[in-house]
């Protein structure tokens, strides 16, 4: 059973990165935020990625033409794919993604992991994951408010229910808003299974604990990096 405990532990074990919080020791839910998240850097925050989103967006729309005739050619139908994720508080909101994955690639409705090498990603689909520009349209969440850009990746529900059965302090991460990219994304390997998820759950609870400017820009960096090298975070 987990021992709720004043303050937040670190793991520092050699079986994978440092930095992440020690679910052993969790805290109560008005502990684990930085106080970062409620004072003047919060807002600052704010700003930032109004500021940040409005430039992307330029990069956006002129990606536009480009993916939809890439699409067009390689693998014909929507340029966007629209779904339900979970956001701060846990209320739910509709992420926007250039379309990645073949047509009907969840037809039998069932919700699965995406797994490295999916054969459900198209040829251009690839490219975009990899690129991360497939993520370029959450622009608009970030802007709607409903994202930030940096914060815990939002899931899809159907997964956090799953997770928070397995282990109910999943659902602190709600406690902010998700994010472009994350401390979980740049610090742990790309997850495609419940364990893995479980495993980021503790890079994302030391994001919460230990938000910083320094933080963020070390995130922002790290994902530029994966971008430019196309080695996706």
């Amino acid at each position: 059973m987990i021992q709720h405990q004043e303050v937040i532990e670190v793991e520092h074990s050699k079986s994978y990165i440092a930095h992440h919080v020690n679910l052993r020791a969790v805290p109560r839910h008005e502990q684990i935020l930085s106080a970062n998240f409620s004072n003047w850097y919060g807002k600052a925050i704010r700003a930032f990625d109004i500021l940040i989103s409005l430039a992307l967006f330029i990069t956006f729309i002129i990606s536009i033409p480009f993916i939809w005739l890439a699409n067009f050619i390689t693998s014909p139908g929507p340029l966007f794919y629209r779904q339900i994720r979970v956001g701060k508080n846990g209320r739910n909101f509709t992420i926007i993604k250039f379309r990645s994955m073949h047509i009907n690639a969840e037809s039998d409705g069932e919700a699965r992991f995406t797994e490295e090498n999916d054969e459900r990603i198209t040829a251009v689909g690839s490219f975009l994951r990899k690129s991360r520009i497939d993520e370029l349209p959450q622009v608009i969440n970030i802007l709607r408010g409903d994202m930030s850009l940096v914060g815990p990746r939002p899931e899809r529900p159907e997964f956090v229910a799953l997770f928070v059965q397995r282990n109910p302090d999943y659902a602190l991460r709600n406690l902010v808003k998700p994010g472009l990219t994350g401390w979980g994304q740049v610090k742990y390997k790309y997850t495609s299974n419940m364990e893995d998820g479980l495993k980021k759950l503790e890079y994302d609870l030391y994001f919460l604990k230990h938000r910083s400017f320094s933080m963020d820009f070390e995130i922002m960096w790290r994902t530029f990096v994966a971008v430019m090298s196309r080695s996706g975070v």
